[in-house]
């Protein structure tokens, strides 16, 4: 997740509070209202208000962007930010978490599923379709938790039997395929897995079947699968997992099993 972040030194913190308050106070709002948003009393926001200090450029240009957000009702949290470098950081910033930093590695997967997508937009998948929806996950090369994998934001969006849409690309978003695919990744050599309805017919298809325990633990040691079946258990349905190098590849996979399936 990205959010928007406003960065000055620690020792400042009071001058910004005391500008903002004497914005608020200036565009009318309650002395009461403004102690409660900047969580500060209120005789010392009245003494903020009624104060002729200067303010600094600068942290005057970040009040004003702050209070107009206070006063178009947005929530304010004042927190510190500690780094190691020695340079100061003052201004409007943008953070965001680790995994969701735009590297080459991450663009790339990111694109992958996306091209996948437009390989399977439009294409009739009746019967493939669990009730959990369908949803394709992509991991980083040395993945090792749920944020290293991207995936479809609650996954594929489906049409009368058709893929047509899908809401947006996210690391560590589905939990369930990123996690399974994180657990058998290293034996089986892949980096991305798709979920689809469980068929008996796949079982009888040319592609290399594997079989998962209840709770979902490989139960063969061969390492060229190319389709895992989970029979469910209690509160969990049946099904399917197609597994690849990539998203596009399982999707082409897909493709064939399909084909196959309905001869």
């Amino acid at each position: 997740m990205t959010i928007e972040v406003f960065l000055i030194g620690g020792e400042k913190t009071i001058n910004l509070k005391k500008a903002i308050a004497r914005i608020l106070y200036s565009k009318k709002m309650d002395q009461i209202k403004i102690s409660k948003i900047l969580k500060l009393s209120q005789p010392m926001i009245s003494q903020y208000c009624n104060s002729t200090e200067k303010t600094s450029e600068n942290i005057t240009k970040i009040a004003q962007e702050v209070a107009e957000k206070i006063i178009n009702k947005q929530s304010i949290n004042f927190q510190t930010c500690i780094t190691f470098i020695n340079k100061n950081f003052e201004g409007n910033y943008l953070i965001a978490d680790k995994n969701e930093i735009i590297t080459d590695e991450n663009n790339r997967i990111i694109e992958n599923l996306r091209q996948a997508f437009y390989k399977l937009k439009d294409e009739n998948i009746e019967g493939f379709v669990p009730e959990v929806k369908i949803n394709i996950a992509m991991s980083k090369k040395n993945a090792k938790k749920p944020e290293d994998v991207a995936s479809f934001l609650n996954g594929l969006i489906i049409f009368e039997d058709k893929i047509k849409d899908y809401n947006t690309i996210s690391f560590g978003k589905s939990r369930h395929l990123s996690a399974l695919l994180i657990k058998i990744r290293k034996k089986l050599n892949i980096n991305a897995i798709m979920n689809i309805a469980y068929l008996k017919e796949l079982e009888k298809t040319k592609f290399n079947i594997g079989f998962l325990t209840k709770d979902f633990k490989l139960k063969n040691t061969d390492k060229n699968f190319d389709i895992l079946i989970h029979k469910g258990a209690f509160g969990i349905e049946p099904c399917a997992y197609i597994l690849g190098n990539d998203a596009i590849k399982i999707v082409d996979k897909l493709l064939k099993v399909i084909k196959e399936v309905r001869k």
